[in-house]
C-alpha cells in the first residue's frame, strides 16, 4: 500500500485538478503516481512537462526511449515503472519474453547492435553515472550516435531515475492494467510482492 494518501481525481480542486486534467487528457485517467504527488501540483506539472518533452524532443525513436525507461526502472528496482514501460513496449509490439531480455540485462533479440549499445550504456548511467567513461561515449559515436543523441540518452535515464525514486520510495500501487504482469517474469515472487 502506498506510504502517502492518493488524491482521488474526482475530488481534486484548483491547480491539482488542472494538472490532473492534463494528465488524464493523455492517459484517459490519472495514474497513481500523479495521485501520490498531488500535494505538490507544480512539481507534478513540471514532471509532466519534462516527461512529455523528453519523449518529443530529439531523434531517438520512442520505442528505444521506452526500452531505456525499462532498463532504468529495473536498475532502480521500481516495479511500478518497469511495468508501466513494459506496457508501452507491448504497444510497440514487444512480447513479454522480449521485455524480460532487457530487464535481465541481456541484449534484446528484437533490437540491433546500435540499439543494444544504447541499452548497455543506459544501464551504466542508471546504475552509476560516475562509471561512464570516454570509451563508452566514443563507442556510441563510432556506432553512429551523435553527441546530441548521447545527451538524449542520459536525460532519458535521468527522468526515469527521478520518477522511479518517487514511485519506489512512496510504494506507489500498480494501475489495474498492470496487475496481470505481476503473475509472470520479471517481477518478484508473490511472497516478496508489496501488498
Amino acid at each position: 500500500m502506498t506510504r502517502v494518501p492518493l488524491q482521488d481525481p474526482a475530488t481534486a480542486t484548483g491547480r491539482t485538478k488542472e494538472v490532473f486534467d492534463r494528465v488524464a487528457g493523455y492517459y484517459g485517467m490519472v495514474p497513481t503516481l500523479q495521485q501520490a504527488m498531488a500535494p505538490l501540483p507544480e512539481v507534478t506539472n513540471a514532471l509532466w512537462d519534462l516527461s512529455t518533452m523528453t519523449m518529443k524532443e530529439g531523434t531517438i525513436p520512442g520505442e528505444l526511449r521506452r526500452a531505456i525507461f525499462v532498463v532504468t526502472a529495473t536498475a532502480g528496482e521500481c516495479d511500478y515503472c518497469t511495468a508501466a514501460h513494459m506496457l508501452a513496449l507491448f504497444r510497440h509490439g514487444w512480447s513479454v519474453e522480449e521485455c524480460v531480455e532487457i530487464v535481465e540485462g541481456r541484449p534484446s533479440s528484437r533490437l540491433g547492435e546500435l540499439e543494444n549499445a544504447v541499452l548497455e550504456f543506459a544501464r551504466v548511467v542508471a546504475a552509476r553515472p560516475a562509471a561512464v567513461t570516454d570509451e563508452m561515449t566514443d563507442r556510441l559515436g563510432e556506432l553512429g550516435w551523435t553527441d546530441a543523441q548521447i545527451v538524449e540518452m542520459v536525460t532519458t535515464v535521468a527522468l526515469l531515475k527521478y520518477t522511479s525514486t518517487v514511485a519506489t520510495a512512496l510504494d506507489i500501487p500498480f494501475e489495474k492494467i498492470m496487475l496481470p504482469l505481476l503473475d509472470g517474469p520479471p517481477f518478484r515472487s508473490e511472497d516478496d510482492r508489496p501488498s
